[in-house]
């Protein structure tokens, strides 16, 4: 169970998307209780979300795309998480990679992948 839960996609010019992801966590919860009362079980705009951001990497293999889900302390906000990005971009895709949880990686070595 996540508490404060982001999506970060990046590629080689900076931050492209940070996606707080928290909120949908429990719809598979959800969903299986909708199922049980003889309903039909919603759409998780995450499945979206995700599909949306592969498919914009795997096409743009060219910039290096990587995506990483991670847990973020408590508090902590979209709109900081992006300034964190633009201040210092290497030093958060290398504690994301070191502290997330990959998604998706262009295949090229972490090492080779440095932030303009």
């Amino acid at each position: 169970m996540t508490t404060n839960a982001f999506i970060f996609m990046w590629c080689e010019l900076g931050i492209e998307a940070v996606v707080p992801i928290t909120k949908y966590e429990n719809q598979e919860k959800m969903d299986t209780w909708e199922i049980l009362k003889g309903g039909k079980p919603g759409n998780n705009p995450l499945n979206d979300i995700i599909n949306s951001m592969l498919l914009r990497a795997r096409y743009n293999g060219q910039r290096k795309y990587e995506i990483y889900a991670i847990d973020c302390p408590e508090g902590v906000t979209e709109d900081e998480l992006f300034e964190l990005w633009d201040k210092s971009p290497q030093y958060m895709a290398d504690l994301t990679r070191e502290k997330g949880v990959s998604i998706f990686n262009s295949g090229c070595k972490v090492d080779d992948i440095k932030i303009r």
